[in-house]
């Protein structure tokens, strides 16, 4: 967003800007609408400046200046700088700002009685005068009223005033030619009170709900005044005008208007009469009464104003305190909703006031009117849910097994002699197999010759080798009684495997068995009684027999364990091999002690506020080639976007706007790296700094009774943390000589600017005696004012030597 700011004659000074580009960058700003204060629309916001722009910014932001913009709906402001806090430590200037401007505000309207009826245009432009504000949008054209005011006021709160008399809402509006304003309006619209069809839910847009109840102005009964009739035949009539002789009846029934001039609301009353009680469950007595005056100038006015408070008291005072996460820009009157299905509280509320900020990309909404929501379902979800609720926990599969001369089910039969086709078929209707070829379509297969001693090859596999079908015949279930790979007369069984062995085995063990029906395929009883059922359901059924199968699932219908019957040991969990599994996607499921190799993890996330973020954000986390990346957007704005990145040296993480790096933080192999944008000049320029554990160590050497030429028993310390140096120096002078070198300052100790490191010492033998001591080419040297006496002090200046590792102090 641009901010222009603009002299009392409209000439542009400066342009501020929300996104850190310009001259000038804006912070803070918000733009307050309300219903109660419409049409004014006012504005805050914060400029940062320079030492360089303290002047500047001071005579293009000051009071009585204008600041212009466009607003994301097109709608042109000019606002009146009304306003000013300029913090010179602070280096911001705070400006406060109204469309109105001082033309409304600061003028002043007195009491007015209208002699016969206007339009609201003709009102409006009586009480703006001068102030070079027109009509521009009129939705009421031909609407009048005969209106009276007693009292002054400005105005702003006069044309507010005419407004809601005529039930009207306005609205200021600007045109620009360049950034020239040509035109200030006033529009006159109806009021759009619509659903925004905008919900905000509980844990998700909503981070708290408060809910407020009070009886404090609540009524059953009101007893009603309204204002004092003017006399008609020049006497004083103090008495205002009561409902007492006014005959009205509520055609709901629920109201009733007394003699005595109470307006009742006899259900309220049935339920919150001080009378009620179990034996008095619909009291019709003991209100609760209020007595209230209005303004109305007849019985039927004062009805209707005591009628629309009596609804309004007639129940509990319910507020809500809403705890928005973030907001979508919506319109002033504008219906959203609010559910919260833990309480089930569902509400409807009336958008009262908006704040935004460009800067800040935020909405902030005060809502009210709130009233309740009934949530309705279809009823086809209810039918739904009772039909599952009865299905059976427990499914049985029953083998179908039969045999043709086709794939088409020609000449069905449940023995295979002379057929060449089988079909098998699991079901969950019957025990008994059907002999309905349609039941088995898209089932058959082909299977051996007559003889049965050799299988038919199949199809090829992978490494080229044929795969053979092999079958055999015997009386129980296990294949082991009457067992034969050729004669099926006289076997109730039936078994088969496949394999890449063209020879069939005689080891029954190797075959599957299932029953299949006799001769004239209408008895299965005898054999069915000893076939595996198959069941699936979260409890073991009643009455095993050996062989039966059971998938166990929780009461969700989760899969939970594989169990075979034995009448030996019960039912025997049996493991799931991971090659009988073939899943694209797993749901919903918990792996313990797994280990996954060359895997890549991708996480979704939506709407999620990090701590200590003010704002949400949605995108993904992939976990692939031994890191982890997330990539996220701000959910108010696509253009902000961040990446964080670990992997086996660190972390990176990077904060960019419109694909460019703002700022980043580099933290691998023991050395952290910060950068920053800015934009100081209208150029970009980005700073850096690097920190390693050698920048936080505390540094320290001692040079003791060192002697040259000119100086003897001298001690010199050392100590240094980051790039900051301190030498301390104690020496006895033993010549007067000036500008010679007493030591060479040790490495890592140097000072970046020799300009910098000079210091005069004071002597501790003589009155008024001093010492200058400086540091220049890797030397400490000295300049004394006497040549004799002990001299001592301090030397700190700033170093950009390597650190002297060695010296380092380790605790």
């Amino acid at each position: 967003m641009e901010y222009y700011f603009a002299d009392r004659k409209s000439n542009i000074l400066g342009v501020g800007s929300t996104d850190g580009k310009g001259e000038w960058r804006i912070d803070n700003d918000v733009e307050t609408q309300s219903v109660d204060n419409r049409p004014a629309v006012e504005l805050s916001l914060d400029i940062h400046f320079t030492t360089d722009q303290e002047q500047a910014v001071n005579e293009m932001a000051k009071a009585t200046n204008f600041i212009m913009y466009q607003d994301e709906e097109g709608n042109a402001h000019q606002m009146v700088i009304e306003s000013v806090e300029h913090d010179s430590l602070g280096h911001i200037h705070s400006i406060v700002a109204s469309d109105a401007g001082n033309d409304l505000i600061n003028e002043t309207v007195g009491a007015f009685k209208a002699d016969k009826p206007y339009t609201i245009a003709e009102y409006i432009l009586m009480f703006t005068n001068d102030s070079g504000w027109e009509i521009g949008i009129n939705e009421f054209p031909d609407n009048v009223r005969t209106l009276e005011w007693t009292g002054e006021e400005s105005s702003l709160a006069r044309i507010i005033a005419v407004a809601k008399d005529f039930n009207a809402v306005l609205s200021f509006g600007f045109e620009f030619v360049g950034t020239n304003l040509v035109k200030r309006v006033i529009n006159i619209r109806h009021e759009t009170a619509g659903d925004s069809l905008i919900s905000f839910e509980m844990n998700k847009d909503i981070n708290n709900i408060v809910t407020h109840l009070d009886t404090y102005d609540m009524e059953t009964s009101i007893k009603a005044y309204g204002a004092v009739p003017e006399s008609t035949d020049g006497s004083t009539n103090k008495d205002p005008i009561n409902l007492i002789g006014y005959k009205w009846t509520d055609p709901t029934g629920q109201f009733v208007l007394d003699q005595y001039g109470f307006l009742h609301d006899t259900i309220a009353v049935q339920k919150y009469s001080r009378l009620l009680s179990n034996s008095n469950p619909n009291p019709k007595q003991s209100d609760w009464n209020r007595v209230k005056t209005f303004d109305s100038k007849s019985q039927a006015e004062l009805l209707q104003a005591a009628l629309a408070d009596l609804k309004k008291y007639n129940h509990p005072n319910e507020t809500y305190d809403i705890d928005l996460v973030n907001s979508p820009y919506v319109p002033l009157n504008q219906t959203v909703h609010i559910a919260d299905e833990n309480q089930q509280l569902f509400l409807s509320a009336k958008v009262l006031s908006i704040q935004r900020s460009r800067a800040n990309h935020s909405v902030k909404l005060t809502l009210g009117e709130f009233a309740h929501e009934t949530v309705s379902f279809d009823q086809r979800l209810s039918d739904l849910a009772n039909k599952m609720a009865n299905m059976p926990k427990t499914i049985q599969f029953y083998p179908w097994l039969r045999y043709a001369d086709d794939d088409k089910g020609t000449n069905m039969s449940a023995l295979p002699a002379g057929k060449k086709y089988m079909a098998t078929v699991w079901s969950n209707k019957s025990s008994v197999p059907s002999d309905n070829p349609a039941d088995y379509a898209g089932k058959w297969a082909l299977i051996k010759g007559a003889d049965g001693a050799n299988g038919k090859p199949g199809p090829k596999g992978a490494d080229g080798t044929s795969s053979y079908l092999h079958t055999a015949y015997a009386n129980s279930i296990d294949g082991k009684t009457d067992f034969s790979v050729t004669d099926a007369s006289g076997r109730s069984y039936f078994g088969q495997y496949v394999d890449e062995t063209q020879a069939d085995s005689t080891d029954p063990t190797r075959y599957l068995w299932a029953l299949f029906k006799g001769a004239d395929g209408r008895d299965g009883k005898d054999g069915s009684d000893n076939v595996p059922v198959v069941t699936v359901g979260p409890s073991y059924p009643a009455k095993p027999k050996a062989g039966d199968q059971h998938w166990l699932t929780d009461e969700d219908g989760n899969l939970a364990a594989f169990a075979i019957f034995d009448t030996t040991s019960g039912w025997d969990s049996k493991p799931i091999a991971a090659k009988a599994l073939n899943v694209e996607t797993f749901n919903g499921m918990t792996f313990n002690g797994v280990t996954f190799n060359g895997s890549t993890f991708i996480s979704s996330f939506n709407h999620i506020q990090p701590d200590g973020f003010p704002n949400t954000i949605s995108g993904t986390t992939k976990i692939s080639g031994g890191s982890m990346v997330t990539n996220a957007t701000l959910d108010s704005n696509s253009k902000q976007t961040y990446q964080s990145k670990v992997d086996q040296l660190g972390l990176v993480s990077k904060s960019m706007y419109d694909g460019k790096e703002v700022s980043s933080v580099d933290a691998r192999q023991g050395m952290l790296t910060l950068k920053s944008l800015y934009n100081p000049s209208g150029q970009d320029v980005t700073l850096a700094s690097t920190f390693t554990a050698a920048d936080a160590v505390f540094y320290q050497h001692i040079d003791r009774g060192l002697e040259t030429n000119d100086v003897k028993n001298m001690n010199i310390g050392y100590s240094r943390k980051g790039p900051n140096v301190t030498i301390g120096i104690a020496f006895d002078m033993k010549t007067g000589n000036g500008w010679v070198k007493i030591a060479n300052v040790r490495p890592g100790y140097t000072p970046f600017n020799n300009d910098d490191a000079a210091r005069l010492l004071g002597s501790m033998s003589y009155t008024g005696a001093a010492c200058q001591l400086y540091v220049s080419a890797g030397g400490i040297y000295i300049i004394p004012w006497r040549g004799q006496g002990r001299y001592a002090g301090s030397l700190g200046f700033i170093t950009r030597d390597a650190y002297p590792i060695n010296d380092a102090v380790v605790n």
